[in-house]
C-alpha cells in the first residue's frame, strides 16, 4: 500500500500563522534564560565571593533570587490578565540587565539585594509567558513535542550561561553588553506576539490557595523537579571536591545530567503524546527510583555518566509532564480552544513555576547538608526519598484525569 505522503508531510507541520509566533516566543525564551538561569545562577554567588563577601553570602543572595520568583508568581496572574506580552518582557529584560551591571561593576553595594529581588520578578515574568504563549499557540495533538522542543532550548541556554562566563566572566563590559542584547532580542519578538488570554483566571489569595489545593499533584511533580535538579548541580561538584580533591569530575558529571534533560525533551514530548503526561511522569519516577542506587557505586567513569544522563532526562520529563498535565485544562470544563480554557492553563502553569522554584530553594541546602552527615549517598538518599515518597501519595490519589491517558 502506497504511502500518501502529502498528507504525512501536512500532518507533521504546523500551520505558518502559528509556527512563526511560536518561533518568536522561543528565540525570546532562548536568550532570557542564558542570563537569567545560565549566567545569574553561576556568576551571582561566584562575583560575591570573589568581591570578598564570602560564599555564604553568595549562596544567600541566590536563595533570595529564586524566593523573590516565588513570591512574584502570586501576583504574575494579575499582572498578565492587563498587559500585553511586551510589557512584562521589558520588566524582565530590564531586571536581568540591571542585575548584571550591578553585580559587574558594584558587588559590594547596596544595590545588589534590590536588583537580585527585581531579578527574581523579572524571571517569573518571562517565565510564565512564554510557558503560556506556548501552549496556548501549539496545536493539541503536538502539544508534547512543541513543549519538549521549548525545554530543550531552555537546557540548552543554562548550559551556555557558564560558558559565556568562562569566556568574559572578568570582563563587565562584555557581559554586560550580552545581558543588553538579550534584554534587547525579546523585546522585537514580543511586538509579533498574541496576548496571553487571562480571563478565566479568578482572582484572589483564596482563588490562589484553591488552585494549589486542587492540583496538589502537579505542585509534587514540580516540586521534585526542580528539588532534584537544582540539588544535583549544587551537589555533585563539592561531592567530587570531597571524593576526590577535585570539583572538575563533579562539574563534568552535572554537564552530562543537564545536558541529558535537554537533549531528550523532544523525545519526552513525543511519549507523552502518544501516551499522555500522566504516565509519562509514572516512567520518569520509575527511572529516578531505578538509578538512584547505581549511582552511589558508580564512582566517577562512563557507567557514572550514563547513569547521571538517564537521570537528567527523567527530571527534565518530570517538569514537561507537569507543565502538559496544566496544558490538558484537568477535566475542569476548559476548552483548549477558547479564552477561558487557556486562562484556566495560564493560570495553573504558574503553580508549576512556583512549585519547582519552591523545589530549587529546599535543594541544595538539603543536599548539602546531608553530604555532610553521609557522604556520596546523600543525593541517592535525596532521590529515594524524594520519588518514593511522591509515588506513593500519587497512588492515594483516586482519579487523575489526563487525556490520553
Amino acid at each position: 500500500m502506497p504511502l500518501h505522503m502529502p498528507s504525512l508531510s501536512k500532518a507533521a507541520t504546523i500551520p505558518t500563522h502559528i509556527a512563526v509566533p511560536l518561533a518568536l516566543i522561543n528565540l525570546a525564551s532562548f536568550v532570557s534564560q542564558i542570563i537569567q538561569i545560565g549566567v545569574i545562577d553561576t556568576l551571582l554567588p561566584l562575583a560575591l565571593t570573589n568581591a570578598g563577601l564570602g560564599e555564604r553570602h553568595g549562596g544567600m543572595m541566590l536563595s533570595l533570587y529564586w524566593i523573590a520568583d516565588l513570591i512574584g508568581g502570586f501576583f504574575v496572574a494579575a499582572v498578565l490578565r492587563k498587559t500585553h506580552p511586551v510589557i512584562p518582557l521589558v520588566v524582565s529584560g530590564l531586571s536581568f540587565f540591571t542585575l548584571i551591571i550591578v553585580v559587574m561593576y558594584a558587588p559590594q553595594s547596596a544595590f545588589v539585594l534590590p536588583a537580585t529581588l527585581f531579578a527574581g520578578v523579572g524571571l517569573i515574568l518571562r517565565w510564565v509567558v512564554c510557558d503560556g504563549l506556548i501552549v496556548q499557540l501549539a496545536p493539541r495533538d503536538k502539544l508534547g513535542r512543541v513543549v519538549g522542543f521549548h525545554e530543550t532550548l531552555m537546557g540548552l541556554g543554562i548550559v551556555l550561561g557558564p560558558i559565556l562566563i568562562g569566556w568574559f566572566g572578568s570582563d563587565a563590559f562584555a557581559m554586560s553588553g550580552i545581558a543588553l542584547a538579550a534584554a534587547i532580542i525579546p523585546l522585537f519578538c514580543a511586538v509579533a506576539m498574541p496576548r496571553l488570554e487571562m480571563t478565566s483566571t479568578q482572582k484572589g489569595a483564596g482563588a490562589a490557595l484553591r488552585r494549589w489545593i486542587d492540583h496538589w499533584d502537579l505542585v509534587l511533580i514540580a516540586f521534585v523537579a526542580g528539588f532534584v535538579e537544582i540539588c544535583f548541580l549544587s551537589v555533585l561538584p563539592l561531592q567530587s571536591q570531597r571524593d576526590t580533591g577535585l570539583a572538575e569530575a563533579g562539574l563534568w558529571l552535572a554537564a552530562v545530567f543537564v545536558f541529558g534533560g535537554t537533549i531528550c525533551q523532544p523525545l519526552v514530548g513525543y511519549v507523552s503524546d502518544k501516551s499522555g503526561p500522566i504516565k509519562l511522569a509514572w516512567l520518569c519516577f520509575g527511572l529516578l527510583l531505578v538509578g538512584a542506587v547505581p549511582m552511589a557505586l558508580a564512582g566517577y567513569g562512563i557507567t557514572a555518566a550514563i547513569i547521571l544522563f538517564a537521570l537528567g532526562v527523567a527530571v527534565a520529563g518530570l517538569y514537561t509532564a507537569a507543565v502538559l498535565i496544566a496544558a490538558s485544562g484537568r477535566g475542569k470544563g476548559q476548552g483548549a480552544g477558547g479564552g477561558a480554557g487557556q486562562g484556566y492553563q495560564v493560570g495553573v502553569l504558574v503553580i508549576v513555576s512556583q512549585s519547582y522554584t519552591l523545589g530549587a530553594i529546599v535543594g541544595p541546602s538539603a543536599g548539602t547538608s546531608l553530604l555532610v552527615m553521609i557522604g556520596n549517598w546523600a543525593l541517592p538518599v535525596l532521590v529515594l526519598l524524594a520519588a518514593g515518597i511522591s509515588v506513593l501519595l500519587l497512588m492515594m490519589r483516586r482519579t487523575t484525569p489526563a487525556p490520553g491517558t
